[in-house]
């Protein structure tokens, strides 16, 4: 009995002991506060009793405690405290009820209001022109407190492993052997060394007459002697775009509460602090996110102070400054954790002695992004020169860092002067480069090997004629010349038991712009009555990819061309084509009384229009790096006996594409149409694109894959016309949803639309209907559909078209998020 008691006195002592007594009191009274709250980061740790008393269990090292009509107060953590707070003005006191309600003060949202309204007058954009350089800084490293303590560690841990003989490195396999080493290089790299750093120096000139323009004046990047272009394409800045605390369609992740009138830079500065909407229940009502600097005279935006719900995974600042009345980019800083680097230092001694399964005690290392922009050399309404703006938006000047001495505005660090050369001996030694120039063609949709670029498109595909089709495509890239590029590919369709096959050569006229003279044969077969989609991008060519899927009818095409392709401006790309085509139709068509195969000799001008995309060079042609709307194709096709041609026709096809955000979410807007005149068969007219499979009854003919033009719920190869109009819009709503695991989802509402005439179709001798009324259809895609990254749409088709049967109207749509 004794014993049991000494046993349950010890444990009670060992509970008090390792939990915190806190007394809260009015100091104005010296009164217990009740229901004062106390929070560590964002989580509520428990509420005072009608004593003011509040035991509780922290690791935190500083808490925050918060009381209504109080002024909050964070203190350190001790076993034992008493603890006096200070009751707020009436001025703050309404505030913290604000704030304590969870609701956005609409003080602060109509100052919002009154700033995005004014934007674009305080903007620099305003002025007739400017001109201004920065120097930014992006560097990969530990938090500067911990620097001596990992460097500690590494020589301790490095101590230790001396005294094991081959580190058993004779067990593992040769990719084991050479992971583990590079990862210990890479630690010891690191000791005195960043991960990575990178410098650039950019000069920035905008003229309301001849547009925008920004020059690379130099870089450096460790690792990397070759300058990766879609990174010096990234801008990880507020420069020239609304930061995402303050846009409209971001009301419903931040809460907003006008907080106080300072004075800043000698200027009157109003000062909201929003914070994240997480879970209400639980959250700190006064562990805000930031604050948001207005100016008082203007309401132009002059600070953004953010930083994360955890302290430890980052921060970040941006600064403006009036110049000639206009805010421009000062500076910025902004920290963001990359994870951590973790080591294993043994066996818990906790867990052997209870007889659990062993656990592993571990030390770990928070790495972060550190990016620093400071913006100077400033020029107003300085007369431009139209030769400045030409080319492309961006242009890289240098790339050795040769120029950066000129432009740092503070010196590198001993430990940032090791990094070039430490880490370009490491990527060098293991590789990484290619890995790198591997994972960005990729997302160009080849896969590259050394002078050969392998066309990922071409390996796999299905329609309904073909079957299924492998094969191959294969490009020379510019490490094989940087004038000549040949090109080749085949195909063999399982179903048509056919070859397919094409060759051509691209000649590099400049290394400015793209201009590019081209010669090809191919002897392929295409869809019947497509858009034309010779300047479409790979993005928009990879969504039609399995458009076919349903489809029977197809032409072959023997085809010898040339062409040229050239950018007139950084916004208008045109290319003309010249070919001469051995055409037969293959499936049950005859054309008037001229049969089902024909000779073509044609010309094609094609023109793209893009006012706001913004491109590049590089070594390997125009990158374009920041794809903007709205968006113009036109096609214009004309053919003629010439030559040994036998057709005589016109063809014009045109699309528009749209993007806008609001208060409603995102929209896209798509019009399209086409008109076809003259002798021509029913491939230089127009299918309405189908996409279901209108000669089956099973309900998975009504799957189908994304598209760009395509009807979910039309019969594939049905509808055609020599001339039409199509509509499709589709709005995101403005919410996301949580079902299965991490991934957010989102709703997608969309309607399609399109109506035609054909003149003569009894012309044209196979099994086909004129869409001579408005085909329409409703959709609703559930995007990242039960948190996984595909997406499931539903349609249905409404008006003239529908039928009285539920299995005719409808069609299901599944597609990788993303498409």
């Amino acid at each position: 009995m004794k014993q049991t008691l000494s046993s349950l006195f010890l444990l009670i002592f060992a509970i008090s002991f390792s939990q915190t007594q806190l007394k809260v009191i009015n100091s104005k009274n010296q009164k217990p506060i009740y229901n004062a709250s106390v929070y560590c980061d964002d989580n509520l740790l428990g509420k005072t009793d009608s004593n003011g008393n509040l035991t509780f269990k922290t690791k935190c090292k500083k808490v925050d405690v918060l009381a209504n009509n109080f002024e909050e107060k964070e203190i350190e953590v001790k076993k034992e405290m008493q603890i006096s707070l200070k009751p707020s003005s009436e001025k703050t006191g309404n505030i913290e009820r604000i704030v304590l309600s969870d609701k956005s003060d609409p003080k602060a949202l109509k100052m919002l209001d009154e700033l995005l309204k004014r934007y674009k007058e305080n903007s620099p954009k305003a002025l007739e022109s400017y001109d201004f350089k920065s120097y930014s800084k992006i560097s990969i490293d530990f938090d500067k407190d911990s620097i001596t303590a990992y460097q500690d560690f590494i020589a301790k841990r490095n101590d230790s492993i001396k005294k094991i003989e081959n580190r058993n490195l004779k067990k593992q396999t040769e990719k084991k052997k050479k992971d583990s080493l590079a990862e210990n290089d890479l630690i010891g790299t690191v000791q005195n060394n960043q991960y990575f750093l990178w410098e650039k120096v950019s000069e920035y000139k905008y003229s309301q007459k001849f547009g925008e323009k920004t020059n690379i004046i130099d870089n450096r990047m460790s690792g990397f002697p070759n300058p990766i272009y879609e990174a010096l394409a990234l801008n990880i800045s507020n420069l020239n775009r609304i930061p995402r605390q303050i846009r409209p369609e971001n009301r419903k992740i931040y809460n907003y509460y006008l907080s106080d009138t300072i004075t800043l830079e000698n200027r009157k500065t109003f000062v909201i602090k929003f914070k994240e909407v997480n879970n209400k229940g639980k959250q700190n009502p006064r562990k805000f996110n930031g604050k948001i600097y207005v100016d008082a005279e203007n309401f132009a935006l002059k600070k953004i102070e953010s930083s994360s719900k955890k302290a430890s995974e980052g921060n970040g600042i941006s600064v403006w400054k009036p110049i000639n009345n206009k805010w421009f980019l000062d500076y910025e800083n902004l920290k963001i954790r990359m994870g951590d680097q973790t080591f294993t230092t043994g066996v818990s001694k906790d867990s052997v002695k209870a007889g659990q399964k062993p656990k592993m005690n571990k030390k770990s290392f928070g790495n972060y992004l550190f990016v620093k922009n400071q913006y100077f050399d400033f020029e107003i309404n300085k007369e431009q020169k139209s030769a400045d703006f030409k080319g492309y938006a961006l242009e890289v000047k240098n790339s050795d860092g040769s120029q950066l001495q000129k432009y740092r505005t503070d010196s590198l660090t001993t430990r940032e002067k090791g990094t070039y050369v430490k880490i370009d001996s490491l990527v060098k030694k293991y590789d990484f480069d290619k890995k790198v120039s591997l994972f960005t063609n990729l997302l160009k949709g080849n896969f590259r090997y050394k002078m050969v670029d392998f066309d990922l498109t071409k390996i796999f595909n299905y329609d309904k004629y073909q079957g299924v089709r492998l094969g191959i495509g294969a490009k020379f890239n510019e490490k094989f010349s940087k004038t000549f590029s040949p090109d080749a590919y085949f195909g063999y369709g399982f179903r048509d038991h056919a070859w397919k096959y094409g060759a051509g050569l691209d000649v590099k006229l400049s290394d400015k712009r793209t201009s590019i003279f081209r010669i090809d044969y191919s002897d392929d077969v295409f869809a019947a009555g497509r858009i034309n989609t010779t300047l479409w991008d790979n993005p928009m060519k990879l969504k039609d990819l399995a458009i076919d899927l349903h489809n029977v009818n197809f032409y072959q095409s023997k085809k010898f061309g040339a062409s040229f392709l050239y950018d007139v401006s950084n916004s208008l790309t045109a290319k003309i084509a010249l070919n001469h085509e051995n055409q037969r139709a293959l499936f049950d068509y005859q054309y008037q009384n001229l049969g089902n195969q024909f000779k073509n000799v044609s010309t094609t001008l094609s023109l793209k229009y893009s006012p706001n995309d913004k491109n590049m060079m590089t070594p390997g042609g125009k990158l374009t790096y920041e794809k903007k709307f709205p968006q113009f194709y036109l096609n214009y096709e004309m053919g003629s006996k010439i030559f040994d041609g036998e057709l005589n026709y016109h063809r014009l096809d045109v699309l528009a594409i749209h993007q806008f955000r609001s208060k409603l979410g995102v929209t896209n807007f798509k019009f399209f149409g086409g008109i076809s005149s003259g002798n021509s068969p029913i491939w230089k007219n127009f299918e309405i694109t189908g996409q279901t499979d209108g000669s089956s009854e099973q309900w998975t003919s009504k799957i189908n894959t994304p598209s760009n033009l395509g009807f979910v719920t039309m019969p594939s190869g049905t509808f055609y016309a020599d001339k039409f109009v199509g509509l499709h819009v589709s709005q995101y709503l403005p919410f996301r949803f949580k079902t299965i695991g991490k991934t957010y989802s989102n709703i997608e509402l969309e309607y399609k639309s399109a109506v035609g005439n054909f003149k003569n179709p009894e012309n044209h001798q196979f099994n086909f209907r004129v869409l001579d009324h408005n085909y329409q259809e409703v959709g609703l895609i559930w995007n990242k559909f039960l948190g996984r990254r595909f997406d499931v749409g539903f349609s249905y088709r409404l008006g003239y078209y529908q039928t009285s049967e539920f299995k005719d109207n409808f069609g299901l749509q599944v597609r990788l998020g993303g498409f």
